[in-house]
C-alpha cells in the first residue's frame, strides 16, 4: 500500500509535513517526499488530506452482549479511524473472562481494559428501572476475585476502575482500589461527578501516574470555582502527576466549562469518548467529532491529535503498540479531511459552537490492511435509559 501526498503528523513534534508512506506486511516501511507507485500497488491518494497514526481512544464500552451500552468496536473503527481502544471499566472481576474469550481475543483491533473494581462493574447500568450501581452493596468489591482476573490477564489488563458515582454514600471502594492498585503497580482511574463524595477527598486518594475522567461536567459542583477560576484541588492533584481523561459521553461534558477551562491551560491528557450506544448517534457521534470539540474550545489541530494517539499508546505502555508514523511501526494509519466549512458543535445541554471546522474520516488502516464499513448488529434496547434526568446524575 502507498499513501500519495498526505501530510502526516509528525511524531513528538508539533505540526504536519508532507511525503508519501509505504506500507510493506503490515509495517511503515519508508516515508519519503516522493515514492513511485510500483506495479499491482494499492495507492490511497491523500492530496488536500492529513495522515495520522490510527487513532486510540482511551475510554469506550466495548463488551457488545455483555454490557447493554456497550458497541461493537469492529464496526466503529473504519468509519472514525479508531484502531486501538480501552474499555474504562465496563466488566468487573464476575464477566472479565467472558470479556476476555468472546470480545478481546476475538478482535483484531488494539483493545485493553481497565478492571473494575466492582464485580459487576456496569453491567447493571443503563437499564431502566433497575437501579443497581457499582457498590450498593459493600461485598461487590471482592478484592480475591480481582486479584485472580489480574493474575490471569495482566497483557491487557491496564489499569483498575473505580466510580466515585454522584451519591455514593462513602470511599471504602476507592481505599480498596488502592490497595489493589499498588500491590499491581497499576494505575487507578476514577469517574468523577458533581458531588457528593467531595472531589477533594477523591483527589487525597490518587497518585502519581492515576487518572481522572470527565473533569469537564456542568452542574454546581463542577471544575470551576465560583470565581470561574479552575480550583486549586484539581491543579493540585496535575501537579501530583494525576492524569486527566477527557470522557466526553453526554452529561459528562458541559463545553462552557470545557471552553473556560482551555482558556486557562487545564487541557486533557487523553482525549477520549466515552462512547457507548447512548450517545454514539447524537451529541458525542465519535472520537473525531470529540477532537474538533477539542479544536473549537482551543487546543490545536495537531495538539487534539497527539492527546488521542502517541499519549494513549504510552500511557498503555505496550512495547508493540506505538502510535506515531515512524518508519518500523505497525502500520496503524488513518486518513482524514480537515472540513473548514462551518459545523454546529452541540453539546448534551444546548450549547453550541457555531460554525467550526470538523475532522472527518476518509481511511482507516489496521496492521497495513484497509478496513471496510460495516453495519453493526447491536441497537439501542427499549429497556435502556437513554436520557437521564440531571436529578439522577450518576
Amino acid at each position: 500500500m502507498l499513501i500519495k501526498n498526505g501530510h502526516y503528523l509528525i511524531p513528538d513534534q508539533s505540526g504536519f509535513a508532507r511525503g508519501d508512506i509505504k506500507v510493506v506486511g503490515g509495517t511503515i516501511q519508508t516515508i519519503r517526499s516522493d515514492i513511485s507507485p510500483e506495479p499491482g500497488e494499492r495507492v490511497i491518494e491523500a492530496d488536500g488530506c492529513i495522515v495520522t497514526p490510527g487513532l486510540a481512544d482511551y475510554h469506550v464500552h466495548a463488551f457488545k452482549h455483555g454490557h447493554i451500552l456497550s458497541v461493537d468496536i469492529e464496526e466503529l473503527a473504519p468509519r472514525t479511524g479508531v484502531t486501538t481502544f480501552v474499555d474504562a471499566g465496563s466488566v468487573g472481576g464476575l464477566h472479565f473472562q467472558a470479556f476476555r474469550k468472546f470480545v478481546i481475543d476475538q478482535t483484531p483491533l488494539h483493545l485493553f481494559a481497565y478492571l473494575n473494581i466492582s464485580a459487576i462493574g456496569q453491567t447493571t447500568s443503563g437499564i431502566r428501572g433497575l437501579d443497581v450501581h457499582d457498590f450498593d452493596r459493600p461485598n461487590l468489591v471482592n478484592l480475591p476475585l480481582a486479584e485472580e482476573i489480574i493474575e490471569k490477564n495482566r497483557d491487557v489488563i491496564i489499569g483498575i476502575k473505580m466510580r466515585a458515582y454522584t451519591g455514593l454514600g462513602n470511599l471504602e471502594p476507592l481505599r480498596e482500589t488502592r490497595k489493589l492498585a499498588d500491590r499491581f503497580g497499576l494505575p487507578i482511574m476514577v469517574h468523577t461527578a458533581p458531588g457528593p463524595p467531595e472531589i477533594s477527598d477523591v483527589l487525597a486518594l490518587l497518585r502519581d501516574g492515576d487518572v481522572i475522567t470527565h473533569p469537564y461536567h456542568g452542574g454546581d459542583d463542577n471544575l470551576l470555582g465560583a470565581d470561574g477560576r479552575i480550583r486549586p484541588e484539581y491543579l493540585d492533584a496535575r501537579d501530583r502527576g494525576i492524569k486527566v481523561d477527557l470522557g466526553m459521553d453526554r452529561f459528562h461534558c458541559d463545553l462552557t466549562v470545557m471552553k473556560k477551562a482551555f482558556d486557562q491551560g487545564y487541557y486533557p491528557d487523553y482525549i477520549s469518548t466515552d462512547i457507548t450506544l447512548t450517545n454514539m448517534n447524537s451529541v458525542l457521534f465519535d472520537l473525531p467529532t470529540t477532537v474538533s470539540k477539542c479544536v473549537a474550545c482551543g487546543l490545536s489541530l495537531e495538539e487534539s491529535l497527539r492527546r488521542c494517539t502517541e499519549t494513549v499508546t504510552d500511557k498503555i505502555g505496550k512495547p508493540h503498540l506505538d502510535a506515531r508514523i515512524r518508519e518500523g511501526n505497525t502500520a496503524d494509519l488513518a486518513v482524514f479531511k480537515w472540513e473548514e466549512t462551518g459545523t454546529d458543535l452541540v453539546d448534551f445541554f444546548g450549547n453550541r459552537l457555531t460554525g467550526q471546522p470538523r475532522l472527518s474520516n476518509v481511511a482507516t488502516i489496521l496492521k497495513g490492511e484497509l478496513l471496510e464499513h460495516q453495519q453493526t448488529d447491536l441497537t439501542i434496547l427499549n429497556s435502556v435509559q437513554t436520557a437521564v434526568p440531571w436529578d439522577n446524575y450518576t
